[in-house]
């Protein structure tokens, strides 16, 4: 399979079953998120796994996580976040955000279903979990075998803006 077709083939699942997802194909999933590239190397992300039913149930009072078997909490650890020496601007929501990508395709890639959850309080997630006091979770990655059917990797014809709605040369904005 082309990069394309992997990147038409995502779709975001939001119904699992129960199954646990297979050591091996996480495995996958993380050495994907190992190797996405962050600001200057930094390497901050940490990615914290929430397999158990207890942790999952606790993590689905503050995220929805569509009943999956596994959720991958994604957090910056802004003691090694790269900041840009002129203004302090910190990468930890971009690396991680990267990383995420990598991850969720994997997850494509080996057969899994899986749904980017960014609509939580972090503060109450951080706290849940008892984690670092330099980590901030950013991203939530629930992840599982789809007990639904796939959307089509055709359906972004209709459904994605043009490219020449969102792509422009430098040259359009000079007068």
């Amino acid at each position: 399979m082309t990069f394309i077709e992997l990147a038409k083939k995502r779709c975001s699942v939001r119904s699992f079953t129960k199954d646990p997802v297979d050591p091996a194909l996480l495995a996958v999933i993380l050495e994907a998120g190992r190797v996405a590239p962050t600001a200057a190397n930094s390497q901050s992300q940490r990615i914290v796994i929430i397999d158990e039913k207890e942790d999952l149930r606790m993590l689905s009072e503050f995220a929805q996580i569509y009943g999956a078997p596994l959720a991958l909490l994604i957090c910056a650890d802004h003691d090694a976040t790269w900041k840009r020496s002129f203004d302090g601007f910190d990468t930890g929501a971009i690396d991680t955000a990267v990383v995420m990508t990598h991850m969720m395709l994997a997850a494509a890639d080996v057969g899994l279903g899986a749904v980017w959850v960014d609509y939580f309080k972090p503060d109450k997630v951080k706290a849940l979990f008892h984690l670092p006091s330099a980590w901030h979770p950013f991203h939530v990655l629930a992840i599982g075998i789809p007990n639904v059917p796939l959307k089509s990797p055709d359906r972004h014809a209709p459904l994605r803006l043009p490219l020449d709605k969102t792509v422009f040369r430098v040259k359009d904005f000079r007068k």
